[in-house]
């Protein structure tokens, strides 16, 4: 998990950055023209050269020189791209701000701007950036790299660009919505993340960018990644409305068997909630920019399971068939239940992963890693098939990603507001649930609680209206009977008709 943690870092301070260049009205936009070395490029030539890829022992990519590496983070932030430099820098929508190489990004990505179907590579000269402290520096070179890059998009005023994707370190990207900031992000695939062991980071090394024909038209990006275990050719398409969504194509081939596949990994940061604040000496009642996994099953059903910030790594897994979506989500929204003015935790986006085709069999899985760093992303989820990979097997899979501020799923059912766990009365630990009332559902005496558990006995279920929200209330008593963890299910029932979506929680022992 350490590539995730540094990489929310960085791009934080970049945000910033970026948003800081974008003010600027820029004079002229570095954009090579048609055939200033340009060469054939479709989605279908990158998938062969892939394929061809995938069939060659890996060979590692270069690094920049030592002076690059050795760089501090200050002063490579201070290496900015001119303001007037930006590309498509006259663009009324999406504009282009690439970052350069050096400190920890030593392996340089490559750029190549596609107009009528001619790629033609974007170089990093150190005359289109305000080089800091390196102005004065001999022998830089004719290019510094590009480790990454932000488009740039006037996302909450018509004058005002600011970052709306960033792709930055490995195969991480992060968007925001409308009314958001940065928060929950993604990554093109996670290999054996989770497992107790180190995991294996596959990178995007080359990126191509196609300019939209008509400014406010979806932008179109691909990608090649590699790994000593899989290449894979990726097609990403960016749509911005009150919502932002990227819909992904991704065409995966494997050198080498791999035990945990990771499709459409997601990442965010819970440090402390309501329900998880042992040991917290914080004058904040909460931090945290995602505070659960959502699941929408195959069979209809809506799970909600809240995450924690664990004493050990734990793995959960959501089996199932062809699911309909899944999501890490910030679902609250109130100033008060965060109290910090500078990080805007209410403001976190949801993000949410929309299947498109058939995945088949295979599970959501949840990674908790233990964290005392609120800058550092301590939860992952992504889809893993069930069978397993073998070496010069070929995956494909689509989906959409989804940053938004609103909920990206409007159930008809209740949704859960809360989650508190303390002490009970006697032995054990007693577990407060609130689900939201819908307009026009019963009241709580004409539901009932249906409660499971593993490991676990359990008192009898408790439900009542709170009416100073509107929501249901469902209280019950845990005592653990078994060595392993405590695992909770709870729905409220009218009938057999679900009046509420299925939570499903973690207790361990404390």
């Amino acid at each position: 998990m350490a590539e995730v943690r540094t990489t929310r870092r960085v791009v934080a301070a970049l945000l910033a950055l970026a948003a800081t260049t974008a003010r600027a009205r820029p004079l002229l936009a570095q954009t090579p023209g048609p055939g200033a070395g340009g060469q054939p490029f479709s989605f279908e030539r990158l998938i062969e050269r892939t394929r061809e890829l995938a069939a060659k022992p890996y060979a590692a990519p270069r690094e920049v020189p030592d002076w690059q590496a050795g760089l501090g983070p200050e002063a490579w932030r201070r290496i900015r791209l001119k303001p007037e430099r930006l590309i498509w820098g006259d663009s009324p929508a999406y504009r282009l701000q690439p970052y350069p190489a050096g400190w920890i990004h030593r392996k340089p990505v490559a750029l190549n701007l596609v107009e009528d179907g001619q790629a033609s590579p974007w170089h990093a000269r150190p005359e289109l950036f305000d080089l800091g402290e390196l102005a004065s520096r001999q022998g830089l070179g004719d290019d510094l790299g590009a480790a990454g890059f932000s488009i740039l998009f006037p996302l909450n005023a018509a004058d005002a660009f600011e970052p709306l994707l960033t792709f930055l370190g490995a195969s991480y990207f992060r968007a925001v919505g409308r009314g958001t900031v940065p928060g929950a992000g993604a990554r093109g695939l996670a290999l054996n993340t989770g497992l107790g062991r180190p995991e294996e980071f596959p990178a995007f090394r080359e990126f191509y960018l196609v300019r939209p024909r008509q400014p406010f038209d979806p932008l179109t990006l691909y990608a090649l990644l590699d790994s000593p275990s899989v290449a894979g050719a990726y097609r990403f398409e960016l749509v911005v409305r009150e919502q932002t969504r990227i819909d992904v194509d991704a065409n995966l081939f494997f050198r080498a068997p791999v035990e945990q596949v990771g499709v459409a990994p997601l990442s965010g940061m819970f440090l402390f909630g309501a329900h998880d604040r042992a040991g917290v000496d914080d004058v904040r009642p909460q931090v945290h920019d995602v505070e659960g996994l959502a699941m929408w099953t195959a069979a209809g059903e809506l799970l909600w399971r809240p995450v924690a910030n664990p004493a050990e790594l734990r793995l959960s897994v959501l089996v199932d068939e062809n699911p309909r979506g899944f999501g890490l989500l910030q679902r609250t929204r109130e100033f008060r239940a965060f109290e910090d003015l500078d990080a805007r935790f209410e403001a976190r986006p949801n993000l949410w992963v929309v299947p498109r085709g058939t995945w088949g069999k295979g599970s959501v899985r949840l990674i908790e890693v233990p964290s005392q760093d609120e800058r550092r992303d301590n939860i992952v989820v992504f889809w893993t098939p069930e069978a397993p990979v073998t070496a010069g097997q070929e995956l494909r899979f689509a989906y959409g990603l989804v940053w938004s501020h609103a909920s990206p799923i409007e159930p008809s059912v209740g949704r859960t507001r809360s989650t508190r766990v303390g002490a009970a009365a006697t032995a054990g630990r007693r577990v407060l649930i609130e689900f939201e009332r819908p307009q026009g559902a019963p009241p709580a005496a004409e539901l009932k609680a249906r409660v499971g558990a593993a490991n676990a006995k359990l008192g009898p279920a408790m439900v009542r209206d709170n009416p100073h929200l509107p929501a249901w209330r469902v209280s019950f008593d845990v005592e653990p009977t078994g060595a392993g963890p405590v695992e909770l299910r709870c729905v409220l029932l009218a009938g057999e008709k679900p009046m509420s979506e299925t939570w499903i929680y973690r207790l361990d022992k404390s």
